[in-house]
């Protein structure tokens, strides 16, 4: 087993503003790489680059945003990118600094991400759920918006 198949840990990329790579490590390499692997693989068209892109400028878009507003809190904003079952959950920060847009970063952390499979729960079933939820709520007082 190679070292980036047996890492746990996020991968990391951090960004500038102009979205130039300032860091990545190898299982942010690793994990690119094999989301790009399997796309090909199923034929897809579009480039793993593209969604990553996409999230990087909505962060980039909010970091303006605050910047102007002279808002420095840090946040993060997230993102499923992907298919199933080799699909990325990114979690991007955005580091705003007060010296202004070009000294501020972005941060990216990448991590498998495997959909929690849904119960199958019937059409019949779940009407029969609100059913009986709605008669239970029949004696309680309606509620007045404040």
């Amino acid at each position: 087993m190679n070292q980036e198949q047996g890492a746990t840990g996020p991968g990391i990329v951090v960004l500038s503003p102009s979205l130039q790579v300032l860091h990545m490590n190898r299982r942010a390499m690793a994990l690119l790489n094999q989301l790009e692997h399997t796309a090909q693989n199923n034929g897809a068209e579009r480039s793993v680059a593209a969604p990553l892109h996409q999230h990087c400028q909505d962060i980039l878009e909010t970091l303006q945003a605050r910047l102007g507003s002279n808002n420095l809190e840090q946040f993060h904003q997230c993102r499923t990118i992907g298919d199933s079952p080799c699909s990325i959950f990114l979690k991007g920060f955005g580091l705003p600094d007060p010296r202004g847009l070009a000294h501020s970063r972005i941060v990216m952390l990448l991590s498998p991400h495997t959909p929690a499979t849904m119960p199958e729960i019937s059409r019949r079933e779940c009407l029969k759920e609100i059913s009986e939820s709605s008669h239970l709520g029949a004696d309680m007082p309606p509620v007045v918006g404040m």
